[in-house]
């Protein structure tokens, strides 16, 4: 594969051809970064699969190649698998679909013949066979030995062979004195090779897996693709029935709505006689002959309907009737009540005024008589007084005229604050009862005369 140089400010290198993955691979050898730069050591270099030469003329054509490659390609490693290659060991492209050693997002290395191989390492006195020059312990050694595909494979790896390289390395632990920092260690050591060779298992299975895992994830993957350009061309030869098929629904369904209306309306709550009337007329005029298949369907709605509103606008005309009916006769009783009262109020009023003209004829009659009464009386007073003054004596004339004087003047006084009280009750009395004056007057004198109990007026 050889590698351009790019204008691009996160790549360095761009390579395509034959590389890891066979003959489609992509390779980037990314920019330095500080630490590298500072040690002079280059960027990062990756090998990604699946990059169809397509691909590569697009990114290289692109405006930024970088956006391009994190756009399209590195965001989806579970269909472009990567691996980071080492400058010192680079990892060996798989043999075989089972025997990758690429584990997506990680730095990893396959085991190989020419890597360093976890198989101990023995003398000539640690345990061989003289007859057979043939060492015990490669019964586990030769697992490390075996592809991927066949060590994995069930019955590859028998029981005798582990049980030979565990006898064998059971009896020469055996040698190791444990008593001793020196033998404890060099037992130590004698173990390794296993736990290499364990680590090693753990680490080709789990590239195995990712390998498989991601052969998976293609398979699924261009399963979908293909899903998808079968089902789109089913879709384009079913289009035609599909579209049929959308258009006959909906117009079953509109069908459906008009039946379902039609026998809602029915059940509809109606403001007045108008709109049941308005509706009567909508399902009498109805044709039911584009209902198609939906026609008998609608015919028993409309008329199922129909009888419904129809005795509904009877119960509505004679319900009306007999509002319209109980109203009028409602007028006619409020109208006799009315005439009724003013009749009562007619009456009360003629009657009021017999008594208020009763009353002011008696006020008038005890005028009359109070007036005869205090004729007499100033008469009779008058009288007496010119008897007591002729029989009074001569020398006490003097006195009695000028004592009569003063009380002339005491009553005078007495009279004017009394006419005075009398005219302001008079006056509250007319203000306050709305009478007129003369029968205000009549019931102040009354009042002073003690016509009227528990009434009395003080002066």
């Amino acid at each position: 594969m050889e590698y351009v140089e790019v204008d691009s400010s996160q790549i360095a290198e761009v390579g395509f051809g034959e590389g890891f993955y066979g003959p489609e691979t992509l390779g980037i050898i990314f920019t330095p970064n500080r630490k590298q730069a500072a040690a002079g050591l280059p960027g990062g270099e990756y090998a990604y699969e699946n990059i169809t030469p397509r691909m590569h003329r697009a990114m290289m054509a692109a405006d930024d190649i970088y956006a391009y490659f994190s756009e399209n390609i590195k965001k989806h490693p579970e269909s472009f698998p990567y691996v980071k290659i080492e400058t010192e060991n680079p990892p060996q492209p798989p043999s075989s679909p089972n025997g990758g050693g690429v584990t997506n997002g990680m730095s990893t290395t396959k085991p190989s013949k020419n890597s360093t191989s976890p198989t101990p390492q023995f003398t000539a006195t640690d345990g061989v066979d003289a007859e057979t020059k043939t060492d015990p312990s490669t019964a586990l050694a030769v697992i490390d030995t075996m592809a991927d595909d066949l060590l994995f494979t069930p019955g590859a790896v028998t029981d005798a062979q582990l049980a030979a390289g565990r006898e064998w390395y059971l009896t020469q632990a055996k040698k190791y004195d444990i008593t001793t920092e020196k033998s404890r260690t060099e037992l130590k050591r004698f173990a390794r090779p296993l736990q290499k060779l364990r680590t090693g298992i753990e680490a080709r299975a789990k590239e195995l897996t990712g390998a498989t895992k991601r052969k998976i994830a293609a398979i699924d993957a261009e399963k979908r693709r293909l899903v998808m350009l079968v089902g789109g061309i089913e879709d384009e030869v079913l289009r035609p029935l599909t579209e049929w098929e959308k258009e006959e629904e909906r117009r079953k369904i509109e069908l459906m709505n008009t039946v379902t209306m039609l026998a809602d309306l029915g059940t509809w709550s109606y403001d007045n006689i108008s709109a049941i009337e308005e509706q009567i007329s909508y399902l009498e005029s109805f044709c039911v002959s584009n209902m198609q298949e939906y026609k008998i369907s609608a015919e028993s709605a409309v008329t199922a309907s129909l009888k419904v509103l129809k005795t509904e606008l009877e119960r509505r005309k004679v319900s009306e009737a007999n509002e319209a009916e109980l109203a009028k006769l409602r007028a006619e009783a409020a109208e006799r009540a009315e005439n009724d009262r003013l009749a009562q109020v007619a009456k009360d009023a003629r009657e009021h005024a017999e008594k208020q003209a009763a009353w002011q004829a008696e006020i008038d009659r005890r005028k009359v008589e109070d007036a005869e009464q205090r004729a007499k009386d100033a008469e009779a007073k008058a009288k007496a007084d010119a008897v007591a003054a002729v029989e009074a004596e001569r020398q006490r004339l003097a006195e009695a005229a000028a004592r009569e004087l003063a009380e002339s003047e005491a009553r005078a006084a007495d009279e004017h604050h009394r006419n005075k009280v009398n005219y302001e009750a008079a006056s509250a009395l007319v203000s306050e009862c709305l009478i007129d004056e003369p029968a205000a007057h009549c019931v102040i004198d009354a009042i002073a005369k003690g016509l009227i109990p528990h009434i009395t007026i003080t002066y």
